[in-house]
């Protein structure tokens, strides 16, 4: 299809007219510049009516995105030349510097127009126009001031207000020529918007839940914050003593972990590994560390009961459940400290062997703990109907 270049007035005034390297700025008197300020407001509508109409008017997808990615390559190269002349502009009277503000801000407007209504068009790894990226800088600087106060008040784990906000302040503080992609900025932008949204939560431990919870889901993957996370972890499960309780703990932790979503397609750092395969892996590799240094571990000789350990279905309690729903019960009843034996280990070690489900006569208590923290909702949900029927005959028994 045929392009026709509809910037000829805009490109005139920037490339000639309030170029510092082609004309005497100084010369060009005031009531010049006002009748250069209200033709352009009649050039910008003419534009954005033009555009409006040539796009309306195709129906072809190849043909719009052409169309577009001309209109911005051409807004790019302009706005550019713009923000460079305003900057050159050291010594010049103010209704120039004033013209030259008006100039760049409706360059930024019609390049927003494409940006928000075009995107789809444009590809996000398209590199955001200079004055744009200089706009998004200055207002993210100054939400990344009221954020940090916020977040520092909340969480007084400073080590990961420094990862986080350290990265984002270095990103919006570049001052360098290499060009930012929409989708780098648009990454960054999300990741102050959640951060602020985490911040209006009533508890630190709330706070500091959203800000992780978040950080995954926009696949943070920055070394820092990666061993930031593992090392959280691994001091978690270093608290306890014993093997046993310290593999309680960390399946805990690899269930939280994988209960987390993950946004497809977005990732801090493009070219490396993502934070589910980098954490997942670590959390393998503790595991598979664990259970092999466990397999070595004597235990001492159970006391019997008087009638011996239990072997056959008639020493057995039978529940009219299966091996998965006991389990979620028996954790239930653990946590609440309902079932005390030390340990949630403890619980199911000495429990289960006097159990049998509808299933089985006997049952693997290290297989259900470990499923225990795994559970299906099928499961869980049959469970909790048990329980509300319990409480129902429950109610009864006191005429309630």
């Amino acid at each position: 299809m045929e392009y026709r270049y509809t910037l000829e007035w805009y490109d005139s005034l920037i490339s000639v007219t309030l170029n510092p390297a082609r004309t005497d700025l100084p010369e060009i008197t005031k009531q010049q510049t006002d009748a250069i300020l209200i033709t352009a407001s009649g050039q910008k509508d003419k534009w954005l009516w033009e555009v409006k109409r040539e796009i309306y008017g195709l129906n072809n997808k190849a043909q719009i995105e052409f169309l577009v990615r001309r209109y911005h390559s051409d807004l790019i190269l302009l706005a550019d030349q713009a923000y460079d002349n305003h900057n050159r502009m050291l010594q010049v009277p103010d209704h120039l510097r004033k013209l030259s503000t008006a100039i760049v801000s409706d360059l930024h407007e019609l390049l927003s127009f494409l940006e928000d209504r075009y995107l789809k068009y444009l590809g996000m790894e398209q590199p955001v126009p200079a004055v744009c990226m200089q706009k998004t800088r200055d207002e993210m600087k100054a939400r990344l001031g009221r954020l940090k106060v916020r977040l520092a008040r909340r969480i007084s784990d400073k080590a990961l207000i420094e990862i986080v906000l350290g990265t984002l302040q270095q990103f919006f503080s570049k001052q360098d020529n290499r060009r930012v992609s929409f989708a780098q900025a648009g990454y960054m932008k999300e990741l102050i918007l959640g951060l602020e949204q985490a911040a209006d939560l009533r508890t630190e431990a709330k706070v500091y839940q959203a800000v992780n919870e978040f950080l995954i889901y926009m696949n943070f993957n920055k070394r820092a914050y990666l061993n930031y996370y593992t090392e959280r972890v691994a001091a978690r499960i270093n608290c306890f003593g014993s093997f046993s309780d310290k593999m309680d703990q960390l399946f805990l932790a690899y269930k939280e972990f994988n209960q987390m979503h993950i946004r497809p397609g977005v990732k801090l750092k493009p070219k490396y590994k993502g934070v589910k395969h980098v954490i997942g892996n670590w959390f393998a590799h503790e595991i598979a560390y664990l259970e092999k240094k466990y397999q070595w571990e004597v235990n001492p000789l159970e006391m019997r009961s008087e009638h011996g350990n239990p072997s056959g279905p008639q020493a057995k309690v039978k529940l009219a459940l299966n091996a998965d729903q006991i389990a979620i019960l028996i954790r239930a009843f653990s946590s609440q400290g309902v079932l005390e034996r030390g340990t949630v280990h403890a619980v199911f070690r000495h429990l289960v062997p006097y159990l049998s489900s509808k299933e089985r006569v006997n049952l693997s208590w290290d297989s259900m703990r470990k499923r225990s923290y795994t559970p299906e909702d099928k499961d869980k949900k049959a469970v909790l109907a048990i329980l509300e029927n319990a409480m129902a005959a429950i109610r009864k028994f006191d005429g309630l």
